[in-house]
């Protein structure tokens, strides 16, 4: 083999071999980016995963949340109508409740949770009556992101001071709707007492049987 035949050779090998270099960096780097992308894909996936299981999650969170408050304002506002131990406490149930914004106007203008009768405060004081709230409890019916919609129960006791014993302590029930973004109760109708055969436990009382 002549010397430019052989240099020839060599040059054709060497040039193979960067080729064969060049081609093979190539493959690499794209599996590289392959591998990343797959990589990239396999994260969002999980992310999107997480996303779409927490989603019913936050809105379960919220509804709870929802109901807790309506709970809250609910056990509020019982207290402050039905607690008082003298006629002027009496008188001043309505004025409480407005100070505290716990319910409407439409509320407040309920015939039966604040009867116009005169004479009450005074035979209040008279007879020495004392009403007591024993317990407040909220069934919920239908709840979104900013209202709820139920049954509220309130166990009240009444005694005068002439009572022997412990005086009566009766069950009442309401029809409720919360509004969570004005924290009021913006309905409220009386429906009913429990007959006296019926539960006295709010804990096992179901509204909606």
């Amino acid at each position: 083999m002549t010397r430019k035949k052989q240099i020839y050779y060599y040059s054709l090998v060497l040039f193979l071999v960067l080729v064969g270099l060049r081609f093979g960096q190539l493959m690499w780097q794209q599996q590289q980016i392959l591998s990343h992308l797959q990589k990239q894909a396999k994260q969002l996936r999980h992310k999107q995963a997480i996303a779409k299981a927490s989603q019913p999650k936050v809105k379960q969170v919220v509804a709870k949340s929802t109901i807790t408050k309506a709970s809250e304002t609910s056990h509020q506002f019982f207290n402050l109508a039905y607690n008082w131990s003298s006629g002027s406490d009496y008188k001043k149930r309505i004025t409480k409740i407005k100070q505290a914004k716990l319910v409407t106007s439409q509320v407040l203008a309920n015939d039966y949770l604040f009867p116009e009768v005169g004479g009450t405060a005074d035979y209040i004081d008279n007879n020495g009556l004392k009403s007591s709230v024993v317990q407040v409890a909220y069934y919920p019916k239908a709840t979104n992101d900013d209202q709820t919609s139920g049954v509220v129960g309130v166990a009240v006791n009444a005694k005068h001071d002439s009572d022997v014993g412990n005086g009566e302590t009766r069950y009442y029930y309401f029809n409720i709707d919360y509004q969570i973004s004005d924290n009021q109760i913006t309905s409220l109708d009386y429906v009913g007492r429990l007959a006296v055969n019926q539960s006295t436990d709010f804990n096992t009382f179901n509204p909606y049987e």
